[in-house]
């Protein structure tokens, strides 16, 4: 709903905006991270990948519908026969119901009932015509293999494991599409400040090069002094059309991964890279990320897996043995009604219970499919172990890097003071004719790229914490719970 709104509010103030100036919109890191959550199209793919895999829970389960079925038929029969005690003519009609279900148990449940009418030119029939009407019910249980619906439930099991496996899957998906969209858009905040510090370095260039003119005009300048100036000028101009470059395609990136298709919208980052630093603890960050990591889940799921199959294989080296039950009444009578009356009054009733057994003598697929199955459990294992050294491999560099980053931003907002304080001596030494271009070019040139340095490092921190987090696998729940609409 908070998604819903932002992007309603995104479209009023571009509507409203549209009629005032060129498209322009401010946007925060949030407000970018929660429309992109809603439009772009990498995250929507990634989260129809869910709505799909849980359908598979619903196919799994359709084990335990109930099936009904309905037959109807008509039969006429003139074929000769060897006796004509059969008769040279009989008819047919046959209606019968069954319902059947399995359960939970591993149980089989069958329920059915029958009409069947016969009528014979045959002088050998008690009852010419007579209708049979008759019910039964029958079980068959399970005892050894799939032992009261051991293996039934179990790939039940299995199943919403691997839809939790498919969750964590698209959510690694939509995080790793929102890194994306957030390293875009600091991008796009380093594009904004390197064209104000080129700026500014151009407008430094502008007033060195009319500084010297006017000198040159009173004859206090050499001509290669104003000569340096003008092309120090004309490169500070092509500094600026670069800058102005790289910011339109930064722009571009960033509208493309939010899929705005109107390429005249003009994207305002409310946020600033300058920032103050932080230090972060290795093992509080591991902690962290060993309790996000989905990666790290989808293994543990794995082994849980592993071990319900090899249960499955352990318990298909049993023999089928199935205990299997029927009770039925029938009533025969001339007419329709009284036969099924005869059904519930008279005890003509059969009962059958039996035992049947089936079993592989040598098993050898089944003992090979028991094998295999404590090899992947092994493996999987092992897999498991792996990814512990690999999270900690992540998260060390990951500090490192950020914590290093974090030091250099102090150093470089130190050397750009003394630069731009170098700089102002120098220019203080030019009104007194103590100073050439030479220097003062120089000088700037120092400034230009202390500036584009410290802009830079910032920018690097800001890129090293997104790393953080998604190895962490904790960038995604700042904007969004994870949680799925459903799907009709």
């Amino acid at each position: 709903m908070v998604n819903k709104k932002l992007i309603f509010i995104f479209t009023l103030t571009f509507l409203a905006q549209s009629y005032l100036y060129p498209k322009e919109v401010s946007l925060s890191l949030e407000e970018i991270s929660k429309l992109a959550l809603e439009n772009n199209l990498d995250i929507q793919i990634a989260k129809f990948d869910t709505y799909i895999a849980r359908n598979n829970l619903l196919e799994t389960t359709s084990i335990f519908d109930t099936f009904f079925s309905a037959n109807l038929s008509y039969n006429q029969d003139k074929k000769d026969t060897a006796s004509s005690l059969l008769g040279t003519k009989n008819l047919t009609n046959n209606y019968s119901l069954q319902i059947t279900k399995k359960i939970p148990l591993g149980t089989e449940l069958e329920i059915s009932a029958y009409n069947q009418r016969n009528w014979s030119n045959s002088l050998f029939f008690s009852l010419n015509p007579h209708t049979e009407a008759g019910v039964s019910l029958s079980i068959k249980q399970s005892l050894a293999k799939n032992f009261f619906g051991l293996k039934d439930k179990a790939n039940i099991k299995i199943t919403k494991l691997d839809i939790e496996n498919s969750e964590f899957s698209s959510l690694e998906n939509i995080e790793l599409s929102l890194a994306e969209i957030q390293k875009a858009y600091w991008e796009l905040v380093l594009r904004y400040e390197e064209l104000k510090i080129k700026q500014d370095m151009l407008e430094q260039a502008r007033r060195l090069y009319e500084i010297y003119r006017e000198k040159m005009k009173i004859g206090l300048a050499e001509e290669p002094d104003l000569l340096a100036a003008q092309a120090n000028l004309a490169l500070r101009e092509n500094d600026v059309l670069e800058a102005k470059l790289l910011l339109r395609q930064a722009k571009n990136n960033l509208l493309y991964l939010l899929n705005i298709t109107d390429k005249d919208i003009e994207i305002i980052p409310k946020d600033k890279l300058d920032v103050l630093p932080e230090e972060f603890d290795l093992y509080s960050e591991l902690k962290k990320a060993v309790e996000s990591r989905r990666d790290y889940k989808i293994v543990k799921n794995q082994v849980e897996i592993r071990d319900i199959d090899l249960a499955i294989k352990k318990n298909s080296l049993w023999p089928e043995i199935d205990l299997e039950a029927s009770f039925t009444k029938n009533g025969i009578s001339s007419h329709y009604k009284s036969s099924w009356s005869e059904v519930s009054n008279q005890d003509n009733s059969q009962v059958y219970i039996g035992l049947k057994i089936s079993f592989p003598w040598e098993k050898r697929k089944e003992k090979a499919q028991y094998n295999k199955a404590k090899l992947e459990k092994a493996k999987t294992l092992i897999l498991l172990k792996r990814l512990e050294r690999l999270i900690f491999r992540q998260i060390n560099n990951d500090v490192l890097k950020v914590n290093t980053l974090s030091e250099q931003v102090k150093t470089f907002k130190e050397v750009l003071k003394i630069e731009k304080e170098k700089l102002k001596k120098e220019e203080e030494k030019l009104n007194y004719g103590r100073s050439s271009s030479d220097i003062i070019i120089r000088f700037q040139e120092d400034v230009l790229n202390s500036s584009l340095m410290l802009a830079n490092s910032l920018y690097a921190y800001k890129i090293s914490l997104i790393d953080l987090e998604q190895d962490k696998d904790t960038l995604l729940s700042k904007y969004w719970g994870g949680v799925y609409e459903e799907i009709s």
